[in-house]
């Protein structure tokens, strides 16, 4: 006998449509391409408020719905706070801890509930278990036990919250009835044009042929294919964007530390900026992945790396408005992203990279963001200094304290720290 599954939403689509407005910062509907922060912002506060009229219909909403629209109600609630003085910081701090509790707390009980043992285990070990961030139990338990963390701690959080939960729940989500073609399907097609397209843009720059009919009727091609490789998932241009740069697709095979770009960059720009007015979604996830390729740079070669040196011109290109294929809000919100990112991952090439946009800014910007860069860079500096100790010779240190015993100083023996009313 067939067995039905009652849902709080009507058809799949209703909850695709859901998922869209709760997430219209990243996926940009197709029916407006270019979606002004207070429309989405009214998407947003409209999804909120069907999820929880989905909740009255019964217990049969899913946790990682509910979550969604409770973590995007308190980004709400603190945007409308940033318009007014209504909302204090304690109620902003307070609506974000709620709201995060729940969801870790709600996931870790799923967890638990389908372990059946007497002694479940901490909440700790079921986070690891479904792949749920340590620190977010962390967090939990200081918002619960302690002081409530700060608002830029939360917001953070609260972040990557929502980008688990697209990763775990939302991403899954089949996009239509007729079985959507798989991620990996997409990884290879876009590897197939996106190669061609190189390939053959190459041959018609070499023989001059730039121009012609023929070569605008490839160049429509391919962008109409890439369009819909990517269209309609987030996911999907995610793993688009994915084979641009883990491919180097964007860097010339043979480039040598310091050389020029604009080979690439002419090679590139036409359909990037193609693509770009079909999906406004390309260059935010494009400069979010260099940025993330850009910061793995823990190797002591990190400086001679040409291909990160490559990413770092390409996101330079992409952040500057007057050349950039993005609007003008859209390479500001870029700008100040890659700032914050870099603040968050100081590095060899992401120091580089805010140099040059903090160069390019202008004094506004400059002033928003100079001090957290400079304190940043400190913070690289301690951390060479740091290992610089650990590398100092046992006999180094051995003469060290020879030194402080003729001065007068002598060792004690220091007692074991216990934690509070352990005796």
């Amino acid at each position: 006998m067939a067995k039905y599954t009652i849902t709080p939403w009507r058809t799949q689509a209703d909850l695709l449509e859901v998922r869209q407005q709760l997430y219209s910062l990243a996926i940009q509907s197709s029916k407006e391409p270019n979606p002004t922060a207070e429309s989405s912002k009214d998407a947003r506060r409209y999804a909120v408020n069907r999820v929880m009229a989905w909740k009255q219909r019964g217990s049969n909403l899913p946790h990682a719905v509910e979550s969604t629209a409770l973590l995007v109600d308190a980004i709400l609630h603190h945007t409308n706070a940033t318009a007014s003085t209504s909302n204090s910081p304690f109620s902003i701090r307070a609506v974000y801890s709620a709201a995060f509790c729940r969801f870790v707390t709600g996931f870790c009980d799923i967890g638990r509930a389908k372990e059946r043992s007497l002694e479940p285990s901490s909440m700790l070990v079921i986070a690891k278990q479904i792949g749920m961030p340590a620190e977010f139990v962390a967090l939990r338990h200081e918002a619960t036990h302690e002081e409530l963390p700060a608002i830029q701690r939360l917001v953070v959080a609260t972040r990557q919250a929502l980008e688990w939960l697209w990763k775990v729940y939302w991403s899954r989500l089949d996009e239509s009835d007729d079985a959507a073609m798989s991620i990996q399907a997409v990884r290879d097609e876009s590897r197939t044009v996106l190669r061609s397209f190189r390939s053959a843009r190459r041959a018609a720059l070499k023989a001059g042929k730039q121009g012609t009919q023929a070569h605008a009727e490839d160049m429509a091609n391919t962008r109409s294919i890439c369009t819909k490789l990517c269209a309609g998932s987030m996911v999907k241009m995610e793993a688009f964007v994915d084979v641009m740069v883990d491919d180097n697709l964007l860097v010339p095979s043979t480039r040598e530390l310091g050389s020029s770009m604009e080979g690439a960059f002419l090679l590139w720009d036409e359909l990037l900026a193609g693509l770009q007015a079909k999906q406004p979604s390309l260059l935010p996830t494009l400069v979010k992945k260099m940025l993330n390729t850009i910061s793995q740079d823990s190797t002591a070669d990190a400086a001679t790396d040409t291909s990160k040196e490559a990413l770092c011109l390409w996101l330079l290109r992409f952040l500057d408005s007057e050349i950039s294929p993005g609007s003008q809000a859209t390479v500001e919100r870029l700008q100040s992203s890659a700032m914050r990112w870099y603040c968050l991952h100081p590095g060899y090439w992401t120091q580089r990279l805010g140099e040059e946009i903090l160069g390019n800014g202008d004094e506004h910007f400059d002033d928003q963001w100079r001090t957290l860069f400079d304190a940043s860079k400190l913070d690289v500096t301690a951390a060479q200094a740091d290992a610089d100790v650990m590398e100092i010779e046992p006999s180094t240190v051995g003469g060290l304290d020879d030194e402080c015993e003729s001065r007068g100083w002598v060792r004690a023996a220091v007692p074991m720290r216990t934690p509070i009313g352990v005796v």
